[in-house]
């Protein structure tokens, strides 16, 4: 049965759960009660902890800057949603004052956008680091983030770029990224909580140090992980969105204009995966805490053998699964995949 979940769109996103919150969520709010924290462990686009923002105290982790600051806008927010007048007073007056941000015309004109593109990137981003505010700096770098991935000229991602060849890609350089990011800022649609939220930017080995766990993590009652599936690096394919946010001038590597500092998880590699999910899992046990994981059947490891790593430190453990349309990004869809959320509880 649907439910009316809160639900906030950013941008196409690999393994986003928005389309799939009615299987998920309510199976997390079955193991714990209304006010308990949950740690969504690596949060993404923050699909999870959004849904369950009303009811439960969140703690949104991930190690990307520009998830972190999606985090601060639609997470620990609870009292600030932009208006028209916010628009003409915050970034309107600076956008023709831009004369020394030029990272994304530099680096990138006409592959990921037009020069046109680009420089509209430029001067919204001066523009936004005019405004002092943090949480309304927040919600103009996502609506930016959304208009970035609105007008892409790529295949819903930033991996690649689009041959001049493309049959699409006349359409795509006209589109306006200032009407992308003037329509996601007044959206206007920021839910409020009563609790109050933490969007984090940590390594998980730095989080579950035993410092942050009595600092920051000694309330959280439900660890929720939604790691990487496959051998996919996110940070491949959403690199520009890191540029975009720290605007930081990064060396870039490759055809596809890589930062050279991009993140690599141990969730991607075969030989590795299960140490990770062994570290992630105990962790979260000593710490006197539920865990539910989201994964496919597709992925590096198969869900019985990361139930077989919960047994060790969990007394109930259930795999639960549900079939659903799998977004390919750009490459058709996969139809009928499972979609497993493993839980452990003591």
């Amino acid at each position: 049965m649907k439910q009316n979940y809160p639900k906030t769109y950013i941008m196409r996103y690999m393994g986003s759960k928005l389309k799939i919150l009615d299987f998920i969520i309510p199976r997390l709010e079955s193991m714990i009660s209304e006010g308990d924290t949950v740690l969504d462990l690596m949060a993404g686009t923050h699909a999870i902890g959004y849904a369950l923002k009303l009811g439960h105290p969140i703690i949104a982790n991930d190690i990307q800057e520009y998830s972190k600051i999606i985090g601060i806008g639609r997470i620990e927010n609870n009292s600030i949603s932009l208006v028209q007048k916010d628009l003409d007073k915050d970034i309107l007056p600076y956008l023709k004052k831009n004369k020394k941000y030029t990272l994304f015309v530099k680096n990138y004109s006409d592959t990921y956008f037009s020069r046109k593109q680009c420089q509209d990137i430029d001067d919204l981003r001066y523009s936004i680091d005019q405004v002092k505010n943090p949480i309304k700096k927040a919600l103009y770098l996502t609506a930016l983030i959304y208009a970035m991935g609105y007008c892409q000229s790529s295949p819903g991602h930033f991996a690649q770029y689009m041959p001049k060849s493309h049959p699409r890609l006349k359409t795509l350089r006209e589109l306006s990224i200032l009407d992308a990011f003037n329509k996601k800022v007044l959206e206007n649609h920021i839910v409020f909580s009563k609790f109050k939220n933490k969007a984090l930017k940590k390594d998980y080995y730095e989080l579950f140090s035993d410092e942050n766990i009595k600092r920051n993590l000694q309330n959280v009652k439900l660890v929720y992980l939604d790691p990487p599936y496959s051998q996919a690096q996110y940070s491949r394919f959403y690199h520009l969105l890191e540029t975009a946010v720290k605007y930081d001038y990064p060396t870039l590597d490759y055809k596809g204009l890589y930062r050279d500092d991009r993140f690599q998880s141990n969730f991607c590699y075969k030989g590795k995966v299960a140490g990770e999910f062994d570290f992630i899992i105990k962790a979260s046990a000593k710490m006197k805490s539920k865990i539910a994981i989201s994964y496919s059947e597709r992925g590096l490891m198969t869900p019985e053998a990361i139930a077989q790593i919960c047994k060790k430190y969990y007394k109930k453990v259930k795999i639960h699964s549900f079939k659903h349309q799998h977004s390919m990004q750009g490459r058709g869809m996969i139809l009928d995949l499972k979609e497993v959320l493993i839980t452990g509880e003591n």
